[in-house]
């Protein structure tokens, strides 16, 4: 079999409204995206493994890490409302030109998920080496209560509501933890994630995702344990 040709990307932009500079706040007395770039070479599963970001601090600290390219990030595709799908549109043109590579398959690495473990992104490749016939592959995570919707503070349940848990449909979300996507289907489509993509169901605690500092502590607290 012919042996995959996968990058790995590190968004990691410096805005941040809920935590300055949240990308490399220190958690457990290291930089955020560093447990992200540990994770990323630990696996040796990429031929090449990029940080693309905005921010000189974020640089620096990439930096420390031989193996990993950093490509700056204009302010176009740096705002708030800028999509992670212009991200890999342009680290796909810099790895090109710089390299002359094209990869097969593309997987991101948000650097808010700390608790990632080495054995999930090697798990995807798994996937991605044995499944057919898709695109995208994403983590999910089961949900273990009546989803809802609220309205007025009141709760209109999306489905009925079952009082016996062992009763209830399965029910699972998307996580942040690791996006995969084909290359020719990004190229092709401009989307990380296709209509019905496949998923894969990680551990909990590495569905964990830091967007505010709640979140930090939690994610502290786990990896001081």
């Amino acid at each position: 079999m012919t042996k995959l040709k996968i990058i790995g990307i590190i968004p990691a932009r410096g805005g941040s409204k809920s935590i300055p500079l949240k990308n490399i706040k220190l958690i457990k007395n290291k930089p955020l995206i560093n447990y992200s770039i540990e994770g990323a070479l630990k696996s040796k599963i990429f031929d090449y493994i990029v940080v693309s970001t905005d921010h000189k601090k974020i640089r620096t600290i990439s930096s420390r890490f031989k193996k990993i390219i950093i490509f700056n990030r204009t302010k176009k595709i740096s705002s708030d409302n800028a999509s992670t799908e212009l991200v890999v549109e342009d680290v796909l043109k810099k790895i090109q030109d710089l390299k002359n590579y094209k990869p097969d398959w593309i997987f991101i690495l948000e650097p808010t998920s700390p608790l990632r473990s080495v054995d999930t992104i090697k798990k995807a490749k798994k996937i991605i080496e044995k499944k057919k016939n898709f695109n995208s592959l994403i983590s999910i995570k089961k949900i273990d209560h009546d989803p809802a919707r609220l309205k007025n503070n009141k709760l209109n349940f999306v489905f009925k509501r079952v009082n016996n848990r062992q009763k209830r449909n399965s029910l699972y979300c998307e996580t942040s933890t690791l996006y995969c996507v084909k290359n020719s289907f990004f190229l092709k489509r401009k989307k990380i994630v296709e209509e019905k993509p496949l998923g894969f169901l990680i551990p909990k605690i590495e569905s964990i995702d830091i967007n505010d500092i709640e979140d930090f502590k939690i994610a502290e607290k786990i990896l001081n344990n």
